[in-house]
């Protein structure tokens, strides 16, 4: 069991609430979730393989200039495909998930692109490779949009990038995958001009060679056991219990400030604090891998929250209720992993 102490977590802003003696301390927990596929056996090999057309860059990419005007965008895609299919698979073999991790890139005569691989071809793989994973890129869009924006007396240049994946997985003995995986990531650049503006933002090619980067990662990740950073949210209240508690927490003792959260949630009279408590203990236990637990603190609080129309702490906790039952569900799958 991960204790509080061995794990990553990060302090950021106070955020002050509606009163000055009220405030939410934002605290992001390092997660590990599971792959969304399931394998037929322990470390298998698995084969990356291009199968996409090269992207038509002007279809949908623009720039869009200081006046508004729209223009077509295009740029160059030769080696899109080619990034896309190596860096997947440089993030498939850094997971140390599978035994093997090979790339193949189809003949342009042979690439059938959206349409996927049909039943023959795949007969044919698996007479080869009957015991290998094949992760099959179909197409890749990256939309580009470059836009100028006035700004009293300068101009703004942003270059956003959203890309997208269809990719199809063939696990030996199980149903056919379809995923579609997306991924947006921009830059930005001031300038007394328009010219002076897009000259800071980074090179054109560098920026897609980037975001292709990413969004393997993206895909990367639906193969593979991955991290991700959660936000949950400490409470603190002008009472000196609660006080206490989180100064406990801030001196790393955590299971002191548990307790004091307990006692406000079971003795206390004011029912926002007594939901601000049971808040705060869903985390505690969240982060002790006390799942179950934690759960029914959070659907305490949120029922209160609700009750007493406490609307941006019920919105917190009902989200925060759904992830956690998310969590369970994921835990659950890590548990009975066969690696």
């Amino acid at each position: 069991m991960k204790k509080i102490n061995q794990l990553h977590l990060l302090l950021a802003v106070i955020v002050p609430l509606l009163y000055s003696c009220n405030a939410v301390h934002n605290l992001q927990l390092n997660t590990i979730r599971p792959a969304q596929v399931e394998y037929h056996s322990p470390s298998p090999n698995i084969v990356v393989v291009n199968n996409a057309e090269e992207p038509d860059s002007r279809q949908y990419s623009r720039y869009i200039d200081e006046n508004n005007k729209r223009y077509r965008l295009s740029f160059d895609t030769d080696s899109v495909a080619y990034m896309m299919a190596m860096s997947l698979a440089t993030h498939l073999y850094d997971s140390h998930i599978f035994n093997r991790v090979d790339v193949v890139f189809s003949d342009s005569s042979n690439i059938t692109g959206s349409a996927g691989i049909d039943g023959e071809r795949l007969s044919n793989w698996r007479l080869e490779s009957p015991q290998d994973v094949f992760v099959v890129i179909n197409n890749i869009k990256p939309v580009a949009t470059m836009q100028v924006v006035p700004l009293d007396g300068m101009f703004g240049a942003e270059l956003s990038v959203v890309s997208l994946a269809y990719l199809q997985c063939l696990v030996p003995g199980k149903e056919e995958i379809n995923l579609v995986v997306n991924d947006t990531i921009a830059w930005h650049a001031y300038g007394e001009t328009p010219d002076i503006a897009r000259m800071y933002l980074p090179a054109f090619e560098e920026c897609i060679d980037e975001a292709i980067i990413s969004l393997s990662q993206v895909a990367a990740d639906r193969f593979t056991p991955h991290r991700r950073i959660v936000d949950r949210y400490i409470f603190v209240t002008g009472h000196p219990a609660m006080k206490d508690a989180y100064r406990y927490w801030e001196e790393e003792k955590f299971e002191e400030a548990s307790y004091i959260w307990e006692y406000v949630y079971k003795k206390g009279k004011d029912q926002g604090r007594r939901a601000k408590a049971a808040a705060n203990l869903a985390i505690y236990n969240e982060i002790e891998e006390n799942f179950a637990q934690a759960l029914e603190y959070i659907e305490e609080a949120m029922k209160i929250f609700v009750e007493k129309n406490y609307v941006a702490e019920a919105e917190y906790a009902s989200s925060y209720y759904q992830d956690l039952k998310k969590r369970i569900e994921e835990n659950n799958i890590l548990n009975n992993m066969k690696w």
